[in-house]
């Protein structure tokens, strides 16, 4: 498809004297060349699709990159990419060696931070602020393009409460599309709310100025007088928001589709050389029917089928669905276990949950931080809370998982989804840092399900367990069934395959499947850990018998389990060979897993190969 404006851009600056027409004909290809390339690649769409004309108004107004840019987590920077030079690239995005879903300094010089998690802006962009005024340039300006949803998040508020008292040039643009993943919650999409129902005193200011202005003689004197009431009138039609409390200037609510209004609000705001928020309201999923209907679908989506709408999704059970099966299964029968997430029900399993038992469950926000308090507390009051998070999304919650809930010794279970190499969403998605996070954590078990059945399995063991804190830990992706491991003892900690070799190969997870395959025919034993770090005296005396120990992981080998197991081992006496197969300590790129795999050694075939070597010796 031939896009006459859009394949003729080098850079943003051929946006600054580009005519409203013209504007208006780029804003439709930008949309048509989302759909055509998303529906190929996968990617976040409803977002994008939300954001075109914003995001044209941003860079005709602003002058990228000597003014700074910063998106919000970062998945609706497609339209940015686009527009700064990106456009010929745009088809290998998300692909190995290709563009990222992300923003990425390593591509372009207009992105500034590598992100990917929420609630993030203000307060990197302050600091690109200060640090401005700190080398002599308080005339170009930081601009924050932040989410109604990520504005669930208490970094963000702190952000605002130190930039507000600042009096620099920072401008936050506050993108309202009144969803984040899940349906916006909590008391701010309430704000948010009101202060979209009053911009009555908006319309009647503009209306009032334009009439005025336009009577000869009078007209200008007049309304500048006018204008200096404004204060009173505005707080007739409109009191005073949260924002300004914190020291901003507040601009909005304004239609986030209409390119000249945004372009002249921009200016405006650039103008007052102050700390100014626009708040913008958009239409997730905008110019494509099926993504404005379900925007929730289309947020983050695989390839789909552009007439249809169809994604290709595989008819197999996924971890996600087997995890939010045995919940549900599970709480039928205990009215003690309650559900919560941080804005990712639908998204890690919750919606049968939410709909059988409403009251017992709890979607908080962007705010994972809050929710592992919040069920330290449930906790402690008799109730079994079980948070699901992505793996990478647990990160933000460290300290609350140690603080608010193990050292209370309170029993919550923590289902981390997406666990391991998770792929096309690249580094700031993996999920590789949630076993060097966990291992070192008192009285916690963690376990790693290779299987949909075993998942159920363990968690049923998590909820009647009697440690306190319980991790069940599972890949994205569809599960493979439990028939089809030979491995059926999921109550155990541990199960082996005895054949009386002296090399063993051990993992975990899906990982194991791998194994199996790459030690078919080999002389190997196998042992599959089903808690993987809990090491009692019967596995590890089994393992001081082996000559060679081979230990595959789909985790960092710095941190990892099997730089913990080798530990142990060193100190029960181990004379033999330990062989960690895991991911050297680097920030892994978006690619497919199977790719990923490959990369780190830990694919079946260069599992083989490496079994091969060490028992022909």
């Amino acid at each position: 498809m031939e896009f006459r404006i859009l394949e003729n851009l080098t850079s943003p600056d051929d946006l600054k004297n580009m005519s409203s027409d013209n504007l208006k004909i780029l804003s439709d290809e930008l949309r048509e060349a989302l759909i055509l390339n998303v529906s190929s690649t996968g990617g976040h769409l409803a977002s994008n699709l939300g954001v075109v004309e914003l995001t044209i108004a941003i860079h005709k107004v602003f002058s990228s990159p000597a003014d700074q840019i910063i998106f919000d987590v970062g998945h609706q920077c497609y339209v940015h990419k686009m527009l700064t030079g990106r456009y010929s690239r745009f088809s290998t995005l998300r692909q190995k060696d290709g563009l990222s879903g992300f923003p990425n300094p390593e591509e372009s010089e207009h992105d500034i931070f590598k992100t990917g998690h929420s609630s993030t802006s203000i307060s990197s962009a302050l600091g690109l602020v200060y640090a401005k005024s700190l080398l002599g340039d308080d005339n170009s300006s930081v601009v924050a393009v932040i989410g109604d949803g990520s504005m669930t998040g208490g970094l963000a508020y702190e952000g605002l409460n130190n930039a507000g008292s600042s009096e620099k040039n920072l401008i936050v643009i506050l993108n309202d599309n009144k969803m984040s993943i899940s349906k916006n919650v909590g008391a701010i999409s309430k704000t948010l709310t009101r202060l979209r129902s009053k911009s009555g005193y908006f319309r009647f200011k503009d209306v009032l100025g334009s009439t005025l202005v336009k009577i000869p003689y009078i007209g200008k004197p007049v309304y500048r007088r006018l204008n200096r009431l404004k204060s009173a009138i505005k707080s007739y039609f409109y009191s005073s928001n949260i924002f300004e409390s914190m020291g901003f200037k507040y601009i909005g609510p304004i239609d986030g589709h209409n390119i000249d209004l945004l372009t002249r609000v921009l200016a405006r705001a650039k103008s007052l050389k102050r700390p100014v928020l626009v708040h913008v309201n958009t239409k997730k999923g905008k110019g494509y029917t099926f993504a404005e209907s379900k925007p929730r679908e289309f947020h983050g989506v695989g390839e789909f089928d552009i007439g249809t709408g169809n994604t290709n999704q595989s008819a197999q059970l996924s971890f996600t669905d087997a995890f939010g099966k045995a919940l549900v299964s599970l709480a039928e029968n205990n009215d003690r276990i309650c559900a919560i997430t941080a804005a990712m029900g639908p998204s890690c399993g919750l919606s049968c949950f939410k709909s059988k038992f409403p009251k017992r469950y709890f979607d908080v926000g962007i705010a994972e931080q809050h929710a592992v308090t919040f069920a330290g507390g449930l906790a402690k009051n008799g109730f079994l809370p079980v948070f699901a998070v992505y793996s990478t999304f647990l990160q933000r919650a460290y300290d609350q998982i140690i603080h608010d809930v193990s050292l209370q010794n309170l029993k919550v279970i923590f289902a981390v989804d997406r666990a391991g190499i998770v792929g096309d969403d690249g580094e700031t998605h993996q999920g590789l840092f949630d076993i060097p996070m966990l291992l070192p954590i008192p009285n916690i078990v963690i376990f790693s399900p290779s299987t949909g059945t075993e998942l159920s399995v363990m968690l049923e063991r998590a909820v009647n367990s009697e440690t306190k804190s319980c991790v069940i830990r599972y890949p994205r992706g569809n599960c493979i069934e439990y028939t089809d491991l030979p491995f059926k003892n999921a109550q155990r900690d541990w199960d082996i395959l005895a054949n009386g070799y002296e090399t063993v190969v051990i993992s975990y997870g899906r990982e194991i499947t791998d194994v199996l395959t790459a030690a078919s025919g080999e002389k190997v034993d196998i042992i599959k850990l089903n808690v993987i770090n809990a090491f009692g005296k019967s596995l590890l005396s089994a393992l001081l018998k082996y000559k060679n120990i081979v230990f595959a992981e789909e985790c960092y080998y710095i941190g990892g389990v099997g730089m913990l197991l080798q530990t142990e081992l060193d100190g029960c006496g181990f004379k033999g060979n330990f062989y960690n197969i895991s991911i050297k300590n680097r920030f892994i790129k978006h690619a497919a897993p199977k790719s990923v795999k490959e990369d780190c050694g830990l694919d079946s075939n260069s599992l083989r190969r490496f079994i091969s070597e060490i028992t022909e010796h």
